[in-house]
């Protein structure tokens, strides 16, 4: 029974000496495939005191088109290290997406809730102060669990200043039914906006993948004229004479891929725009999502 018992915990130790590489490694990526990353400019402007950035991560659901987190993981620190915002809109973060990027970044930010709903937001834990937080999920939507608004209300530890910060996702398609699922989260978005500036008596930033196209003669069944004239906000990028840190005829000709927005509402001012298409992107299956991340520097009044 001893032979048994020790030959059972060898085979034991041998087991978990093999797995424990792949369970402890931090890292799959040599850090040579980051030094395009680290050439970009990710530069301030002067007089920033909020940089907010929003990107969809692509969910890793197969019918999706969406690829396995792991490596996209490593990924998404590395481009969130290098930007350095202070608050983050995050789409479709599923299970595995939960379970892996949030301890990458632990050591400076946080999310806001920890619900099992695809759409959160991140904030630099170590400049910024959650005041109050939290999401919830639209009333008419479909069943992708993606439907959702997560909200927080942060400050600025240095200055006391307080901003307010959405991360949204809402549906997509040209059907008359996923038309007026929009229009109604439309309006559920504008009343979390108005009650945060209400409530806290601060600027609102709005992210997220909206699903609505700037130029509606694409066909999508788009309400960008909707969204900004419901909301009551302007568009961080249009409507402000912004720094464009980015490649203005790339984008231009990708237009139809623009289904990302930053909104504002209140006393902000908006002063570099950046629109990331390199270098994890339109490369196959080495892409770290399927949209380009929107990032804009504010200035608080």
């Amino acid at each position: 029974m001893q032979k048994k018992v020790t030959l059972l915990f060898a085979v034991l130790l041998v087991i978990a000496a093999l797995c424990a590489p792949a369970a402890c490694a931090a890292k799959d990526l040599p850090e040579w495939a980051f030094d395009s990353l680290k050439e970009q400019d990710n530069a301030r402007a002067e007089g920033t005191q909020v940089r907010a950035m929003s990107v969809n991560v692509l969910v890793h659901i197969k019918s999706w088109g969406g690829l396995p987190v792991r490596g996209r993981d490593q990924m998404l620190e590395e481009f969130t290290r290098h930007y350095a915002p202070d608050v983050i809109a995050l789409q479709e973060m599923c299970s595995d997406w939960y379970k892996y990027f949030p301890q990458r970044v632990e050591d400076t930010y946080a999310l806001v809730h920890d619900k099992s709903i695809k759409t959160n937001l991140m904030f630099n834990k170590q400049e910024r102060t959650l005041i109050e937080g939290g999401v919830f999920e639209y009333s008419q939507k479909d069943g992708s669990g993606c439907r959702a608004c997560a909200w927080g209300v942060f400050e600025i530890k240095e200055s006391g200043k307080r901003f307010a910060a959405t991360s949204t996702h809402f549906d997509l398609g040209t059907e008359e039914k996923k038309v007026q699922y929009r229009a109604t989260q439309i309006r559920e978005l504008a009343d979390k906006i108005d009650e945060l500036s209400e409530k806290y008596g601060c600027p609102v930033i709005a992210m997220g993948d909206y699903n609505v196209l700037i130029d509606e003669d694409h066909g999508a069944g788009s309400n960008y004229s909707d969204l900004v004239a419901v909301t009551g906000t302007k568009d961080a990028l249009l409507d402000f004479d912004v720094e464009r840190a980015f490649d203005e005829q790339y984008v231009a000709e990708h237009a139809d891929n623009l289904w990302d927005h930053i909104l504002v509402k209140g006393n902000i001012t908006p002063l570099k725009f950046f629109i990331v298409t390199q270098p994890f992107f339109d490369c196959g299956d080495d892409e770290m999502t399927d949209h380009y991340p929107h990032i804009c520097d504010f200035a608080l009044g």
